[in-house]
């Protein structure tokens, strides 16, 4: 088997690499760290919500920023929101039916304050069962991208939930001890088997997945092992103990790239890295002026923040920094979101004269230091 590495981790991690067929297969993978939680609303980070995504399923899907029933089998747009027709058929890990008690109590769930997920429930009043085994979500206005941010809130059994001390998220900030971190009870394609944190997770396929029949791939077992060192992560690939790593060093690319027994996968992420910068505050405890902290913010004009704009060599960081795997950008999201403009995402140039101009003209001839 050729074993895989890719640059950019993906929403289908599990399913990569692995030719379809009749047999069985045991998928192990490999990346720096560990899975965070199982809670599906205690933490949102994208490997974390690769992970839940397994175990957990949303009313709806996104293929390729297009909403797809899941769940749901159709939605319909009412004055107070929106109404959701739940699938028939789907059944819990343990065997419970899909309600829209399970639904409404899930996205309730998400709006608890101390749920991380309120990027995906902006605009959401709260959610409710129908009579008619429907679901009502209620919403302040019907935003065009509501239907989007329904496919990262998860639905877990409530009476499960309930059972086990979950009925609130898990307060992962605060570091709390939680059944759900460590258990799954959801109606995805696979079952959480085992979890060791910072050891091993087992993931098992749902034979009664309501999906099935149209599953990709053979994988019938995944077993993830954190590796922290990059170079043992790349052993553990080269020696077929692993069978794909999402995140190699970047000085590594070349050797694999030479290695016939590794297939090499890159693209580009939703990732988009960036310097913020303090700008709002008329003080920024983070600027000293000649060694002196300046009763004056900077940032707050924009010749500043154009001169820290046209001082940075991006295409100097690509070729040497990230050897060429990386995009300049000039927007805040990456060419993989839905109306990303390659005209918006242009970039000023490089120029450090023009950059030294705007400093002096906004009083700094002599820049400054901030943190």
């Amino acid at each position: 088997m050729r074993r895989l590495v890719a640059i950019a981790m993906t929403c289908a991690a599990m399913g990569i690499g692995i030719s379809s067929g009749a047999y069985a297969a045991t998928f192990k993978w490999a990346s720096q760290g560990d899975i965070l939680t199982f809670d599906p609303h205690a933490q949102n980070e994208a490997f974390n919500n690769t992970a839940n995504s397994y175990v957990y399923e949303a009313l709806l899907n996104l293929n390729k920023g297009k909403v797809q029933p899941c769940l749901a089998e159709s939605w319909t747009s009412v004055p107070e929101g929106f109404v959701f027709k739940l699938r028939k058929g789907v059944k819990f890990h343990e065997g419970e039916p899909l309600t829209a008690e399970d639904v409404a109590f899930s996205i309730n769930r998400a709006l608890h304050p101390i749920s991380q997920f309120k990027t995906f429930t902006a605009g959401i009043l709260g959610a409710e069962a129908l009579p008619n085994g429907d679901v009502l979500i209620r919403t302040i206005n019907h935003s065009p991208v509501l239907l989007n941010q329904l496919a990262y809130l998860r639905i877990l059994n409530k009476a499960w939930a309930e059972k086990h001390g979950a009925a609130a998220p898990q307060n992962f900030v605060a570091k709390e001890e939680a059944y759900a971190a460590k258990h799954a009870n959801g109606t995805g394609p696979f079952k959480l088997q085992s979890r060791e944190v910072d050891i091993k997770t087992v993931f098992v396929e749902n034979p009664d997945w309501w999906n099935k029949a149209n599953k990709v791939g053979n994988v019938t077992e995944g077993v993830y092992t954190p590796i922290k060192s990059a170079a043992t992560r790349m052993a553990a690939l080269l020696s077929g103990e692993v069978d794909f790593v999402p995140d190699p060093a970047t000085q590594d690319i070349q050797r694999l790239k030479n290695n016939p027994k590794v297939k090499l996968q890159s693209g580009p992420e939703l990732r988009v890295l960036m310097i913020s910068l303090d700008q709002m505050r008329d003080e920024s405890p983070y600027v000293f002026v000649d060694g002196k902290k300046t009763d004056k913010n900077p940032f707050k004009d924009i010749r500043v923040r154009q001169a820290l704009y046209q001082a940075i060599d991006i295409k100097t960081l690509q070729r040497a920094v990230m050897r060429g795997f990386s995009i300049p950008n000039g927007t805040i999201v990456s060419s993989e979101t839905n109306g990303w403009s390659a005209k918006a995402a242009d970039r000023l140039p490089y120029d450090p004269q023009a950059a030294k101009k705007l400093l002096a003209e906004a009083g700094y001839p002599n820049g400054f230091e901030f943190t």
